[in-house]
């Protein structure tokens, strides 16, 4: 009888042990996929806000020695 409870016992901690390994990781992959999620959208703001500045404020031509002082 005590053989039982103590092997019960073990099944249960090492399937508590690997629902917690298994979603510590999965919490892992999520988190990552997550920051790699908000950098793509971030570099692509980023990148949109750029080409519209140049679109609407497009680089001066210097033609003579004044525009360069």
């Amino acid at each position: 009888m005590e053989e039982e409870i103590k092997g019960a016992l073990a099944l249960a901690g090492v399937l508590i042990l690997g629902l917690l390994f298994l979603f510590g990781f999965l919490i892992i992959a999520v988190v990552l996929i997550l920051i790699g999620l908000l950098l793509f959208l971030g570099f692509y703001a980023y990148l949109r806000l750029k080409l519209w500045r140049l679109r609407r404020h497009p680089p001066k031509e210097l033609e003579g020695p004044e525009d360069y002082f």
